[in-house]
């Protein structure tokens, strides 16, 4: 990698660099499109000979810039952007470089892009607003004595009328990293349907949101889908807790939804998912005869548990209480009993617990909770249940 590094190092320093190409529309032809998307809002100018350049905003992300050329070409291996004055305005500009990003394969067509982000695309339309000219400057890798030059600058002619349009676009979307905010899990404790004071807050904002956002919505959803049956009961109770709070906050019933099993808000920026995250689904690992090794599923369980307790119970301890079913020697019972506890905390701490929050207690095949009689009970006397101590 250093050896490529300097052999471009080297190129740019003794090859000539020469202007090649300069492309930028016309006064007759330079136009800008707004185009709406569910979820997004673009200002796309095209630059005739070239291809595409245009700001691209996606609900909860950062403005993004972007010019890309129709034709596949070799690598960029140097580029800048800085705003021009056209030649039709006599205003000095003071000059400065902004940092260029270069998105490779980004699309179907597979050709790459160069980009600005967040701060510098804002800079970018401001000086549209006031009729500069952005312009990209870059050099591609060649294998020739000269490195030819592109520049790419964009008009600011017919640009004020579609601003506006892109302006109004903008305000149908979430602000950047609100969604994240409002994403965030519902947490309840072991056992309960209550909410805290932060799930309380939470859900205002959300309800605040859904009641101002035309076309949102909210989908509720489980944080541990992952145990399909037995997460549904707890899932249904609190679900229907989240739910009445939200109507109570003037949310309407039809924008509410209850999801069951694992959902994705993905394809709709617009849908706020409110995750419903208890632990009591995760708290027992039932085992077959004899085993004491913790499945692709279970160990999925545990890290849910690691992380409901680092989110929502930093400060408590887990007890790992570990039972056999009665067949085979009481003796060999509790050794199996001592090394799936041992197991379970070795994994919950490789996680990220520490050690001391973790504490392992083996009870071999003293405390059936069914009939060692049949299969079926035995099945449920072989397990490790995790409690919460605060």
């Amino acid at each position: 990698m250093n050896c490529i590094k300097f052999f471009w190092i080297f190129i740019l320093l003794f090859c000539k660099v020469t202007i090649a190409d300069d492309f930028q529309a016309s006064l007759n032809v330079a136009d800008w499109n707004v185009i709406k998307g569910q979820s997004s809002c673009q200002l796309q100018q095209k630059i005739p000979l070239y291809g595409t350049a245009g700001f691209t905003l996606h609900s909860g992300e950062l403005l993004r810039f972007s010019i890309r050329e129709d034709r596949f070409k070799p690598e960029i291996i140097k580029a800048s952007l800085s705003i021009e004055s056209p030649s039709w305005l006599h205003q000095a500009v003071d000059r400065k470089d902004y940092l260029v990003f270069l998105d490779e394969a980004f699309d179907d067509k597979n050709t790459p892009r160069l980009s600005v982000y967040g701060d510098v695309a804002e800079f970018m339309l401001d000086a549209l607003t006031d009729g500069l000219s952005p312009t990209f400057t870059y050099v591609r890798a060649t294998s020739l004595k000269q490195l030819p030059q592109t520049q790419v600058a964009l008009s600011a002619i017919n640009f004020s009328d579609k601003y506006q349009q892109f302006v109004n676009c903008r305000k149908d979307l979430l602000p950047y990293g609100f969604k994240d905010l409002l994403e965030k899990s519902l947490f309840f404790k072991p056992g309960s349907k209550r909410l805290n004071l932060v799930a309380l807050t939470q859900l205002r904002e959300a309800a605040r949101y859904v009641k101002q956002m035309k076309g949102s919505a909210i989908a509720i959803a489980s944080d541990t889908a992952i145990m399909g049956r037995r997460d549904a009961k707890w899932f249904k109770n609190r679900a229907k807790v989240i739910s009445a709070k939200l109507t109570h906050l003037g949310v309407p019933k039809g924008k509410i939804n209850i999801k069951n099993g694992y959902y994705s808000t993905s394809g709709n920026d617009k849908q706020i998912k409110l995750s419903v995250f208890g632990p009591d689904a995760l708290t027992t690992i039932y085992y077959r005869k004899g085993s004491v090794r913790l499945t692709e599923v279970e160990k999925k369980r545990l890290k849910l548990i690691v992380r409901y307790v680092q989110k929502f119970m930093p400060n408590s301890s887990l007890m790992v209480k570990s039972y056999t079913d009665s067949k085979g020697k009481r003796a060999s019972n509790l050794v199996v009993s001592q090394k799936r506890g041992a197991e379970v905390k070795r994994y919950l701490t490789s996680q990220g617990l520490d050690e001391k929050q973790v504490k392992v207690k083996a009870y071999g095949e003293s405390r059936p909770i069914k009939s060692n009689r049949f299969p079926k009970g035995r099945a449920q006397n072989r397990r490790v249940v995790i409690a919460f101590v605060a």
